[in-house]
């Protein structure tokens, strides 16, 4: 499976957009403080890229929907601890650079429906590829779901590892 999507993460919006962002992107002792923030949003952007592809083989071949979520649903199941964990980083390296309760409210929803308003631009990219290629990426898509090469963990393994390692 071809990855052709460009993404601006969540977690790197937040570093690029919050002031105090670098310094709570800065993980726990263990691991490389620099590659930490990028580390994670390659493995958040490959669940956002997952979600982008399913959203867009659904919409131009419906025929294709009970396979693709019970592929999905394979692979969510296998992926399920991973995204919490993925889920709950992005939340604390926007709590970390919120000054209250209020703040980190705000921030959070501002950059879940930027992740949002992301993965619908990614969607529509598939969605304008070449039909007859996208078809077939589309048709493959379910098999690549069901299959342990889709796991994100042997797909990113130094940066699971390095995310992993920082508590």
């Amino acid at each position: 499976m071809k990855r052709t999507d460009i993404w601006i993460t969540a977690a790197l919006l937040a570093a690029a957009f919050m002031p105090d962002v670098a310094q709570a992107a800065q993980p726990a002792q263990g691991a490389d403080a620099r590659s930490y923030a990028t580390d994670l949003a390659a493995l958040y952007d490959e669940h956002q890229r997952v979600l982008a592809m399913r959203e867009a083989c659904v919409a131009a071949q419906p025929a294709l929907r009970a396979d693709m979520e019970g592929a999905y649903k394979n692979w969510q199941d296998r992926h399920a601890l991973l995204v919490d964990d993925l889920e709950n980083r992005f939340a604390a390296l926007i709590k970390r650079a919120s000054k209250d309760q209020a703040e980190f409210s705000r921030n959070y929803g501002k950059y879940q429906s930027e992740v949002l308003a992301l993965r619908e631009e990614s969607k529509r990219a598939l969605l304008a590829q070449d039909r007859e290629k996208f078809s077939a990426e589309c048709r493959e898509f379910p098999a690549y779901l069901r299959d342990a090469r889709s796991d994100i963990p042997a797909i990113f393994p130094a940066e699971y590892r390095n995310v992993r390692r920082a508590r």
